[in-house]
């Protein structure tokens, strides 16, 4: 059951679609997903392949040693297998798109309003079962260091697994033009 946006809306403001994610659905980033389950992977078995020999290999651990690192192992095995399970959690999410705004909604009704004169470009990133996802990009930058490497990075918003992609995709591009044209 798709929840009410209206309440949400502003003076004269108008639903142009609204949807819901599907389990069945690809994830809208794939590649980040994907990713994420790579290094899950890699790091169980980095971590199996130092941990797990250095339990049965080494004699001298007893008592406390063995534990701290039977205990280390579980730790850092979990940490993987945790990141692992992770990257399949499927969470339920409600999507509104306006006439000025792309609205979502969790299953706990907890929503974000983000201005669709941000949206710089839309794609659809996948299509299975008969479900899609959207990726858009926006103009709003972020910057980080790391390593003392500076890295620069648009904000993405994701309509994900929804059905009828298409018609969505088409109803958000019109928008897209619209506000273009208008100069909002």
């Amino acid at each position: 059951m798709t929840p009410d946006f209206t309440p949400y809306l502003m003076s004269g403001e108008q639903i142009m679609w609204q949807g819901e994610s599907h389990k069945e659905g690809p994830a809208a980033d794939l590649r980040n997903t994907r990713g994420t389950r790579l290094f899950a992977v890699i790091w169980i078995i980095i971590t199996s392949m130092i941990f797990i020999p250095v339990i049965f290999l080494t004699k001298d651990l007893k008592g406390a040693g063995l534990a701290s690192m039977i205990g280390m192992t579980v730790v850092f095995i979990g940490i993987g297998v945790g990141l692992l399970i992770y990257s399949f959690h499927y969470k339920q999410e409600y999507y509104c798109l306006t006439d000025r705004r792309f609205l979502s909604m969790n299953a706990s009704f907890q929503i974000r309003n983000r201005d669709l004169y941000h949206v710089k470009t839309a794609q659809i990133t996948g299509i299975s079962n008969g479900y899609g996802s959207i990726l858009m990009t926006t103009d709003i930058v972020h910057h980080s260091r790391t390593n003392g490497h500076y890295h620069t990075y648009h904000e993405t918003w994701s309509i994900r697994g929804v059905q009828d992609v298409s018609e969505c995709y088409r109803i958000l591009t019109s928008i897209l033009m619209i506000n273009e044209d208008s100069g909002i």
